[in-house]
């Protein structure tokens, strides 16, 4: 009887334990599945944001994409109204239409599709509507639109980019020497003189820009588009390049000159022999000249337009006071005696001008026998710098010829100088972009 007790007291235990496994088991599966849904609902909002950021980011790619279409839209409207036929394009009134239905990547994949239009195609300040559209989800597209309006420049170019430019042609006499400073920065320095004394002709003929025995330019030397240099530049013995011999990449622009049509007309300026004048407005002279022994003083900003003959006698002086700012257009001729002086007070070459217009066409000889600030610009005229005093500044015309012992020092400030020809230019470019954006409910 009590072995009996004690097998069921012992099969008692065991049922106890087991029962207390399970129950303990039990409670781990429900502790590990409520920690596995807790852990679920940590994760779905990372989840979700994750995939929002995924799609955020794959539309801000789309919305860059399709910004480059739009702007390669434009880029396509400008070359077609440059150099294409913006007339062969869809036309409602003024307006000109084109769609690129598939624009195609280098890899030949279908980036997406382009809208454009252009406003006013045969005026001169077209603008240009290019909406990029790129694929996104189903059948909606990323869309982004730039607005920009065109002109042709307002008639300013940097004309004077180099020491000596003669579209025809340019030769440096014996012992003339080219080089180059910088009047923002100091004075020049004959013992240290700059390198950047580059010239320069649209030409491509042999000896296009030829340079006699010992002559010196301390700079670049530049021939026509397509050109070899080394076949058609001409150095004499001891003749120096220093820098390089190059090939223009396109024709540098010679624009035309045309004054300001509202300066008042002054008739024939001429100042008799022995006197002296001072002028302080700008005018349109139908003449300028100096007698033997007169001295004429600008003392202010003024604007000169010399339609017919400007002259200078001997022992003439043409002086611009210190920190005055002159521009001289020439229309007609331009006679120099060597015994005259144009002497700029400010020896600063940015403040003095000489532009030529169509109707000054024939040569200009430069006589002066003194040390000259400024620069000369004569499209249609030969420049034939005759003195052996020193110019400082630069010079471009038709031809350029340096005599014997000139030197000519370019100011590196020219470069940056634009100068209003009053011409526009031959090309559209851009005036003014920006992004349009679709309008917002209120």
């Amino acid at each position: 009887m009590n072995t009996n007790k004690e097998v069921r007291k012992v099969k008692g235990k065991i049922f106890k334990n087991i029962n207390k496994r399970k129950e303990e088991r039990g409670a781990i599966l429900v502790i590990g599945l409520l920690f596995l849904v807790f852990m679920l609902l940590l994760a779905i909002p990372f989840l979700f944001q994750v995939s929002n950021e995924r799609r955020s980011s794959e539309k801000s790619y789309k919305a860059f994409a399709a910004l480059s279409l739009a702007e390669a839209g434009v880029e396509r409207a400008i070359w077609e109204l440059n150099s294409g036929d913006i007339y062969s394009w869809s036309a409602a009134g003024s307006l000109r239409t084109m769609d690129i239905g598939s624009f195609l990547t280098s890899d030949g994949e279908t980036m997406g599709s382009i809208e454009i239009q252009v406003e006013g195609s045969g005026g001169d300040t077209p603008i240009v509507q290019s909406t990029g559209k790129v694929p996104y989800i189903g059948t909606l597209t990323v869309d982004r639109t730039a607005r920009v309006e065109l002109w042709k420049g307002d008639g300013s170019y940097y004309l004077f980019g180099q020491a000596v430019f003669g579209d025809e042609g340019i030769d440096i006499d014996s012992r003339a020497q080219i080089d180059s400073y910088n009047s923002k920065t100091g004075d020049y320095d004959s013992q240290n003189p700059g390198t950047n004394g580059d010239i320069g002709t649209n030409a491509s003929h042999l000896g296009c820009i030829y340079l006699a025995s010992n002559a010196r330019v301390y700079g670049n030397a530049s021939t026509g588009v397509d050109t070899v240099p080394e076949d058609i530049i001409i150095t004499r013995p001891q003749s120096t390049i220093t820098g390089d011999k190059l090939a223009l990449s396109k024709p540098k622009p010679m624009p035309s000159i045309v004054p300001p049509d509202s300066l008042p007309y002054m008739g024939d300026y001429f100042l008799e022999g022995g006197n002296q004048d001072i002028i302080s407005d700008s005018g349109e002279y139908s003449s300028f000249r100096l007698e033997s022994n007169t001295k004429v003083t600008i003392t202010a900003d003024v604007t000169l337009y010399v339609t017919g003959e400007f002259s200078m006698n001997s022992n003439t002086c043409l002086e611009i006071a210190d920190g005055v700012n002159v521009t001289v257009y020439l229309g007609g001729t331009f006679i120099q005696n060597s015994m005259s002086q144009i002497n700029n007070l400010s020896m600063d070459p940015t403040t003095l001008t000489f532009l030529g217009t169509d109707s000054f066409n024939q040569d200009m000889d430069w006589n002066s026998n003194s040390d000259f600030w400024g620069s000369i610009y004569t499209p249609r005229a030969n420049v034939n710098y005759n003195s052996e005093a020193d110019f400082y500044g630069a010079a471009a015309g038709k031809f350029v010829d340096i005599c014997s012992q000139a030197t000519i020092h370019y100011d590196e400030a020219l470069g940056k100088l634009k100068i209003m020809t009053g011409t526009p230019g031959d090309y559209f470019i851009v005036k003014s972009w920006h992004e349009l954006f679709p309008a917002t409910e209120s």
